[in-house]
């Protein structure tokens, strides 16, 4: 889920809304938010591969990914005191050069035949932290240049944009793999560095705080505001559970391709799949999104994301696999749009760092313990017991969704404004 804010303002997604065009700063942005994450989905896939490749052990993997995961869980918080204080464009060109010379050094080190586990714990740790630090000062640059009834216009064109990218990064990093094993790495450097360039050109109102108060008043500010919002307490846990499900699937399905065929490039068409079926759903989301409650929406979403999960376990290889991935997540799109869309009327914009950080702590953080717990179990009990620890979450929070009032009064976007987060 990705969290915005406004100044206590709804979002109003009238019928009439998705047919206007977005503002054009938002191209600037989306083209530089674009770069960054094509070279997020190669890094993403690139690193946790190239730990197994180094040390052949499914756990050392999973421990690249989880230092990552953690560390950017850990400066979440710092990071968001930082968005809310300084511009925020200046911040995603730090976050990108941070990136680029990162990948870029790992990249030459695979290279030339010197890249160990502990250097890809290192690697892993920098980005990790930059992208604790930095990483969410883009979502929340989009505070200044969407207006809060086209926020889920723009979350839908972001899931559509975000799945397209991984229909392409996956095998593409899976290919660049296999010709050399650090030039998927030195290609995400580059375009890390490119999304630097192309949000240089964009220009906005200054949204960081003026005020001239310290870190911790100011963190104790958002979290004071966040504590009297017990429906965002409730969203944020049932999220962070599913999340960790779709990473320990995922982790586990693609650790269990790859050991099997030892070719990066099979392991990208597991990513290659599952975007696909983001893609197409990003197509009907604003119109799902718009006239389904969110209440409604919610829990419809988690019980087919535990359906078509369950049969990834089941079936964890061949044309049956490829059908289920392409099936499972077509309504991630949706869901993302109308929890976002909620958070985001609701959120003072002068908060949103702060608040997202919070948040974030919580639905991303659970996540990051998915690559080296399932990692862990693959290894020493084998897939089923990794699958049934990773889907154990999105189960949990099936059934709370569906019984808790608080979830299923959630009107359509037109009514949020009369419920509270």
């Amino acid at each position: 889920m990705r969290d915005a804010s406004d100044e206590g303002q709804a979002p109003g997604t009238g019928a009439e809304a998705p047919r206007r065009p977005l503002p054009s700063a938002y191209r600037w942005w989306l083209a530089s938010d674009s770069s960054a994450a094509a070279a997020v989905g190669l890094r993403e896939f690139t690193l946790p591969l190239l730990a197994l490749l180094v040390t052949g052990s499914a756990a050392q993997a999973g421990l690249v990914g989880t230092v990552q995961a953690v560390l950017t869980q850990v400066c979440l918080i710092p990071g968001g005191l930082l968005i809310d204080r300084f511009d925020r464009r200046r911040l995603i060109m730090l976050h990108g050069v941070i990136q680029a010379v990162t990948l870029l050094a790992l990249a030459a080190l695979a290279w030339s035949g010197q890249l160990t586990l502990a250097l890809l714990v290192v690697g892993a740790a920098l980005v990790g932290m930059a992208g604790g630090c930095l990483g969410e000062a883009s979502d929340a640059l989009l505070r200044s240049i969407v207006p809060v009834e086209r926020y889920p216009q723009a979350i839908t064109l972001n899931e559509g944009r975000d799945a397209a990218l991984r229909l392409a990064s996956a095998p593409v990093g899976g290919l660049l793999m296999g010709i050399a094993s650090g030039a998927s790495l030195a290609l995400a450097g580059v375009l890390n560095a490119l999304s630097v360039a192309l949000i240089q050109p964009l220009r906005t109102r200054r949204t960081a705080a003026t005020d001239a108060r310290g870190a911790w008043s100011l963190f104790v500010e958002a979290a004071r505001w966040l504590r009297r919002r017990r429906r965002a307490h409730l969203l944020a846990v049932l999220v962070g559970a599913v999340n960790f499900s779709v990473s320990g699937v995922m982790t586990t399905t693609q650790f269990t391709v790859f050991a099997r065929t030892g070719q990066a490039l099979d392991a990208g068409l597991i990513t290659t799949a599952a975007g696909v079926s983001v893609v197409v759903g990003a197509l009907v989301a604003g119109l799902v999104v718009s006239r389904v409650r969110t209440g409604v929406l919610i829990p419809a979403t988690f019980a087919w994301l535990a359906l078509g999960m369950t049969g990834v376990a089941l079936f964890p290889s061949g044309p049956t696999l490829v059908v289920l991935l392409m099936l499972t997540f077509l309504g991630v799109p949706a869901v993302n749009a109308g929890l976002a869309g909620f958070f985001f009327g609701a959120t003072p914009e002068a908060m949103q760092g702060r608040v997202q950080a919070l948040v974030g702590t919580v639905t991303v953080g659970f996540g990051a313990l998915a690559p080296v717990i399932v990692g862990v179990a693959l290894q020493a009990f084998g897939t089923s017991v990794a699958y049934t620890i990773a889907l154990g979450p999105v189960v949990v929070a099936l059934i709370v969704s569906c019984i808790a009032r608080p979830i299923t009064e959630i009107p359509r976007p037109d009514r949020w404004a009369e419920l509270e987060l």
